[in-house]
Formats: C-alpha cells, structure tokens, sequence
C-alpha cells in the first residue's frame, strides 16, 4: 500500500482540511485546521489544491517511513525536521525517496506543525470534509502503524521556499483583534474598559478553545443558549475569558464580548500556555477588510508570490512562471 507509515504519532496527530461547514443545526462543529494560515501555506508550496487534507501535528515528535516517492512540505510551529538523517528546513518543499524516514522534532516555538504532501492525503471524507473531530467522533487520531495514503511524485518540480517575511514568528506579543457583537453594550463600562486595557494569560488550550486568566470581567448577564461563532469570546460566571475555536460546543449560555478575527484565532491556536495576550476593539467594515485581504492572499496573491521566488540549491531565483 503505497503512502506514509506512522512509526511514531507524537501527542496527537490529525488528518485535516479547511473544515466542516452547514451542520451546525445537527450539533456537528466545523473542526478543520486550528491554523489555517500555515495549513493553506503547506499546500500552496506543494500546488495542491485549497481542499487538500493535510497533516496537524500537536506539539511535534512525529515519525513516519515513506512507501512512497514524493515532494513534502512542512509548516507551523518551530521545530526539526529530518528526511533520511538529513537536516531540512521548514516552510519549503522536499523530495522524499522510497524507504526514507520523516522525523519531526519537538516545538520550540508554537504548537503545531503541518505536513502536506503532493497532492494531499487520500482521506475519507465525513459530510463533505476529511477534517478529524474528536468532539463528533468523526475518525480518531493517528496511532502507530497507520498508513497516510498518497500518490506517486509523476514529475520532480523544482524546489520551492515560502519568502522569510511570510513566515510567522511565534515569539512576537500577541494581540487578539475583537469585533465586538451585540452583548458588549450589556457589559458594565468598567468591564469593558479593564478588558481591552488590561492583559491575560493563556492558561490552557485545545482544539475546542483557550482559557485566558487575569483581570475579571465582572457582569451580571443571563442569556439564553444560542449559537456560538468561531472565535467567540464568552464571559462565564468567573470572569475569565474562553475564546472558542475549531472543535467548539455549537451553542451556549455565557454571554459574549464578541468574536476574535478568524486569523487571530490562527495564532492563538499556536499560543503556549503562559503566553500573555491583550485584546483589541476592531470595527466591522475593518474587520470585513482585513479579513477579505486574508482570504485572498491564501487563494491568489500566495501563489503568485511563491512563483516568483524558488530555491533551487539553497539560490533564490527570481522567475515569472505564466502557468
């Protein structure tokens, strides 16, 4: 069978894709990769298409033996990356032979990593998505022995390399971006204003959400249960923010400040525990901006950009492919 085979997971290994989408009324999340950004990246170098799955690494210490030939590329977190004993670099492509080994070194920096590979796993697919949900008991992480299913490299194409001001520094403070929703105004001025003044500790994560310690924010709201977005921010009783992300419940009774933007969400999903975070206020025609930018640098600008810059023997040449 032709394909990668897991010799060691790591903490939690995920076949995913861009997500699950319209079942929210059947209590069914959207899942997807918690950094879309690096993701979408990983399969762009490789030319796959958007919808690819790939593979979501939790905190490294991967290792897999290819049965295959093919072209990887490898994204997210910091972290060492070995093909055949050989040191590699991240955020470029690299032919892997037949009988060599993937090995994925612990983070140093972030907390996932992104494995894609020319033309994307074969994976079955779940309402419309390849996406693992551990919350809908939609496939399970990998264990050892498993096999990544993928194809033959047909062609070798020339390496390629994501230019260094595209890649994310996980170091840098983090600010989370905030449209406020239609509860804020129900939020005490103080509350408000310690909120967006005052930072937070990142205290613990998952696919489902972050929990954040600092200054209360006090209120005294009792809401009905409704549906919750990506990247909301609820309130519970406590006072501690817990912004929700790709595995999230579909509905729930805290009341909320508003929702973090979708590619601040992306970063906070790299966060550590530990790291320390500040909110900002974003207004919505900003927010639409930013976040249609986003969206179209993942489609079309990335592509044109990687175009222009290969790495070919560690050159960076300078090209204008029409294809």
């Amino acid at each position: 069978m032709r394909g990668l085979e897991v010799l060691r997971p790591g903490l939690m290994s995920l076949v995913v894709d861009r997500g699950r989408f319209g079942f929210g009324d059947l209590g069914i999340t959207q899942a997807g990769a918690a950094d879309r950004y690096s993701a979408a990246l990983a399969n762009r170098l490789l030319r796959n298409v958007p919808e690819a799955p790939v593979l979501e690494i939790a905190q490294g210490g991967a290792e897999l033996l290819a049965h295959v030939e093919t072209e990887i590329a490898l994204t997210g977190a910091e972290a060492e990356l070995r093909i055949g004993g050989i040191p590699r670099a991240l955020w470029r492509t690299h032919r892997v032979r037949e009988g060599e080994r993937i090995e994925i070194g612990m983070v140093r920096s972030g907390l996932r990593l992104y494995l894609a590979v020319a033309g994307g796993f074969e994976a079955p697919r779940w309402l419309g998505s390849a996406s693992v949900s551990l919350r809908d008991r939609l496939g399970r992480p990998l264990e050892k022995g498993d096999r990544l299913l993928c194809r033959d490299l047909e062609s070798l194409p020339h390496p390629r390399a994501l230019p260094p001001r595209l890649i994310p520094d996980w170091r840098r403070p983090l600010t989370l971006r905030v449209l406020p929703g239609a509860q804020a105004d129900h939020f005490p001025a103080e509350s408000l204003q310690r909120f967006y003044s005052e930072s937070y500790r990142l205290v613990s994560g998952d696919r489902m959400g972050c929990r954040l310690a600092g200054p209360a924010v006090e209120h005294h709201l009792e809401i009905l249960s409704e549906p919750i977005a990506y990247g909301a921010v609820q309130i519970p009783r406590d006072g501690q923010p817990i912004v929700l992300l790709n595995e999230r419940q579909t509905i729930g009774g805290y009341p909320k400040m508003g929702a973090v933007l979708p590619m601040d969400c992306w970063r906070l999903a790299q966060a550590a525990p530990g790291t320390e975070i500040c909110f900002e206020t974003i207004g919505l025609e900003e927010a639409r901006r930013a976040t249609m930018e986003m969206e179209r640098f993942l489609g079309d600008r990335t592509e044109i950009l990687l175009r222009k810059e290969i790495v070919i023997e560690n050159q960076v040449l300078q090209i204008d492919e029409t294809e």
